[in-house]
C-alpha cells in the first residue's frame, strides 16, 4: 500500500473515526473508518461530505457521501447500505419470498429504516398492507429526509403503516396475520436490542403470526465458508420452528464481503423451482422494468453454495435463545471504543 499522502494515516486509523487532510494539504475527501466487530480488520471509506451525524436514543446514525459507493448509511459505525448497491441487497432480501408466494397481501417488515425494503414490498400490486416496525423513529425520519432514492416515497404510500416500537414486543403483542415477514435489522450485537430478534422464542412467536403458506426471510449477516458462525447459528435456530430453512448469498460490494440471507417456511424448496417459473412470476407481479438485478437465473444461483460452506452449515452447534446472550468465534475480541459523533457538513457540490 502506498505510504504517501492520506494513505500514510491508515496504520493509525481507529474504528468509528474520521480522518482529514493535515494542515497545508489541499482539501480533499476524508476517510471514515468503519467500526467492525473485531479489532483485526479495518475498512475505510473515503467521503466527500457528512450529510448528518446524530446520536439517537438507540444508536449513532451517520449518513455520508462516499467516493466509491455514493451516499451511505452507517449505524453505530457499521455500514448498512449504500446508494450504488442498495438495490442489489434489497432485491435479494425481499423479492425471492415475495415472488415465490402466490398472493402476498399482508406483509410485516421488522427493521428496514431506510424504507427500501418497504419500497420493494409495495412494488407488488397484491399487497394490501405493509407494516414496517422500527424501534428508532429518529433514524427513520433521517432516512426519510436524506435517503429519498432508497424509499422513493414508499413511507407515504397509503398501504404502508409505520410503527415505532421494539420488533420483538410488536410480534408478541400483535394479533394480526401475515403472508410474508421480512426481518431487516442490524446484526446480532452483544447486549443490543436486535439480539432478541434472533432467538428460538422470537421465531416461535413469529410462526404464530403467519398465515398458511407464510414465508419468513431474514438478513443473514456475513456468510461464507470463512465467516459463517453467526449465519449457521441463525439457520439452526430457524430450524427449531420451520421445516424448510434455506441459505442464499451474494457479494454486496460496499459490504466488502459475501452477504447471507435465509428463507424459512414449511414448504419453500428453492431446488423445486425453475428459472422460467420465477421469471413468469416476476413478469406477472412486477413487469420487466422494476428490478435491476434479480431474475430467475440469478435468484436460483444464489442458493448454490460451495462444498465447504455446505459442510459448515451441516455441522452441529448451539441455537440462539433468550438465555444465550451471543454466539461469537472464540478468536474475536470486541472493540470497546465508543462511536464518535461528528457535526454535519455541507454536501459538496
Amino acid at each position: 500500500m502506498n505510504a504517501r499522502g492520506p494513505h500514510a494515516l491508515l496504520p493509525e486509523l481507529r474504528p468509528g473515526a474520521f480522518y482529514v487532510a493535515t494542515e497545508g494539504e489541499p482539501p480533499g475527501p476524508v476517510t471514515y473508518c468503519e467500526d467492525t466487530s473485531d479489532r483485526y480488520d479495518i475498512f475505510g471509506f473515503r467521503c466527500r461530505a457528512v450529510v448528518c451525524s446524530v446520536q439517537t436514543a438507540f444508536q449513532n446514525v451517520l449518513i455520508a457521501d462516499t467516493v466509491s459507493y455514493g451516499r451511505a448509511l452507517f449505524l453505530d459505525g457499521v455500514l448498512q447500505s449504500s446508494e450504488f448497491d442498495e438495490a442489489l441487497y434489497h432485491e435479494l432480501l425481499v423479492q425471492p419470498a415475495m415472488c415465490i408466494h402466490p398472493n402476498p397481501q399482508e406483509v410485516l417488515i421488522i427493521g428496514g429504516g431506510e424504507g427500501a425494503t418497504l419500497r420493494e414490498v409495495l412494488a407488488h400490486r397484491t399487497v394490501k398492507r405493509a407494516v414496517m416496525v422500527d424501534i428508532d423513529e429518529t433514524c427513520v425520519d433521517l432516512c426519510r429526509e436524506h435517503l429519498r432514492d432508497w424509499h422513493q416515497g414508499a413511507m407515504d404510500d397509503p398501504r404502508a403503516q409505520l410503527v415505532y416500537v421494539d420488533g420483538r414486543a410488536f410480534v408478541e403483542e400483535d394479533d394480526r396475520f401475515y403472508d410474508v415477514v421480512i426481518i431487516d435489522v442490524v446484526d446480532m450485537l452483544e447486549n443490543g436490542p436486535a439480539q432478541r430478534i434472533y432467538t428460538r422464542e422470537f421465531y416461535a412467536h413469529l410462526r404464530n403470526r403467519l398465515r398458511p403458506g407464510g414465508i419468513v426471510v431474514v438478513q443473514g449477516m456475513e456468510f461464507s465458508h470463512v465467516d459463517h458462525v453467526q449465519h449457521a447459528a441463525l439457520v439452526r435456530t430457524l430450524r427449531t420452528n420451520f421445516s424448510e430453512v434455506h441459505s442464499y448469498q451474494s457479494h454486496i460490494p460496499s459490504f466488502v464481503s459475501p452477504w447471507g440471507f435465509v428463507v424459512a417456511s414449511d414448504h419453500v424448496r428453492p431446488y423445486e423451482y425453475s428459472a422460467a417459473s420465477i421469471d413468469a412470476q416476476i413478469q406477472r407481479k412486477l413487469g420487466t422494468e422494476w428490478m435491476q438485478h434479480v431474475d430467475g437465473n440469478f435468484m436460483l444461483s444464489r442458493f448454490e453454495l460451495c462444498a465447504a460452506t455446505r459442510r459448515m452449515l451441516s455441522m452441529p452447534g448451539p441455537t440462539l435463545g433468550d438465555d444465550l446472550s451471543f454466539v461469537k468465534p472464540a478468536d474475536i475480541e470486541f472493540v470497546s471504543e465508543p462511536i464518535a459523533v461528528f457535526p454535519s457538513r455541507p454536501t459538496a457540490p
